[in-house]
């Protein structure tokens, strides 16, 4: 349905990109899942086409994709493994902030290799007892002569099990702060988080931060920066892969359920025969076309930097996020006892949109971040 809505551009690399997902991704999905692993190979074949670093600049070289590209790419490895859009969504703000804030330095010591996906990098901010209220953030980092120290710990950070840099936020001085971390410096340990809902091969990880020394040098941008430049700007390309792999996610569910319906007889008719299973595919159906619309809508905003790109941003991860989680619920009543197997897609399908719903920013967050731009939209000056 989208494809009306594309450049030629576009629509050529959609079509790579969902024969990709269709032939090394959707295939196996359910099987990492059971495993909590996602194979290095398809991690490599991503980076051998040039997609671990699609959103690079040209210049960087990387593929220059524009926030549209962006979000097909969740969109079509959505539609194959949620999990697996969790490494395009740090890999992506970790290289889109370095290219975006860092020095020179740290660019020519760190920004090809993560174009190139040699190696991965992990957006660590999210604590135990600060989520989406990252100004609480208890991380700290404090001045050790020419370098910092940093103790503290992070948890559920996505793909962190097989990540070579961590982009890690904190305070230093009392002020948001945001510094580049190797996995390989002493002091610094990384624990995998096993039996999580949904994002099974996610490589979900808690790391530990005990005087852990790192080169001043390593702070991104400035003191002060790691919040409201820094992480926000990050969390527009985080929120634009969430949101369109939610649109993956509903794909996956619609064709699933149809296939379903076309196939499976109860009292002796089709389910697609029957009235109220046809008005679930509808609904389903009509649901995936508003939240293409609204995830268009907000990439096309970020593109342009229209005044309003935020609120689009977060307005396209909250619904579109919200109607996978309804779709997939209803695609596994529509199996029924099977859409309950835990090695039914299905319902990887269904526990996946769940954690959609929760990452960069629960979808409650998003609603009063919405709320706030909409309200400062009609503010006005009392005469």
């Amino acid at each position: 349905m989208l494809n009306r809505f594309l450049s030629p551009s576009q629509n050529q690399w959609l079509h790579a990109f969902e024969q990709f997902s269709a032939d090394e991704v959707a295939p196996y999905a359910d099987e990492w899942d059971l495993h909590e692993a996602t194979p290095a190979s398809v991690v490599k074949k991503l980076a051998h086409n040039g997609w671990l670093g699609g959103l690079a600049k040209e210049e960087s070289g990387g593929l220059g994709f524009d926030a549209t590209t962006f979000g097909l790419l969740n969109m079509a490895i959505g539609a194959g493994s949620g999990s697996l859009t969790g490494l395009l969504n740090v890999h992506s703000m970790v290289l889109k902030t370095i290219e975006d804030w860092g020095t020179p330095e740290q660019k020519q010591q760190y920004l090809t290799p993560l174009v190139k996906g040699e190696i991965i990098g992990a957006f660590a901010q999210t604590e135990v007892g600060a989520g989406g209220d990252s100004k609480n953030l208890s991380t700290q980092f404090v001045d050790d002569g020419d370098a910092l120290l940093v103790n503290g710990q992070k948890t559920w950070i996505t793909f962190a099990q097989i990540a070579d840099l961590f982009l890690v936020f904190g305070k230093y001085q009392g002020l948001d702060t945001a510094v580049l971390i190797p996995k390989e410096t002493p002091g610094f340990t990384i624990t995998a988080k096993k039996n999580m809902l949904g994002f099974k091969s996610a490589y979900l990880a808690v790391l530990d931060f005990v005087d852990v020394r790192i080169p001043k040098s390593h702070i991104i941008g400035k003191p002060g920066f790691g919040q409201n430049l820094i992480s926000n700007s990050a969390l527009d390309y985080g929120r634009i892969s969430v949101a369109w792999a939610a649109l993956g996610v509903q794909q996956a569910a619609l064709a699933a359920s149809a296939r379903r319906a076309n196939t499976r007889s109860t009292f002796g008719a089709l389910l697609a025969d029957q009235g109220i299973i046809r008005g679930y595919l509808a609904e389903m159906s009509s649901s995936l076309l508003a939240s293409q619309l609204i995830c268009l809508s907000a990439t096309k905003a970020k593109e342009s930097r229209d005044e309003d790109a935020l609120e689009q941003i977060l307005q396209a991860k909250l619904f579109a996020s919200h109607e996978a989680g309804t779709a997939a619920a209803k695609a596994v009543q529509i199996h029924g006892g099977h859409g309950c197997d835990e090695s039914n897609g299905v319902s990887r399908l269904y526990r996946d949109a769940k954690i959609l719903q929760v990452v960069e920013g629960s979808n409650e967050l998003q609603k009063m971040l919405i709320g706030k731009e909409v309200c400062n939209r009609y503010s006005y000056s009392a005469v």
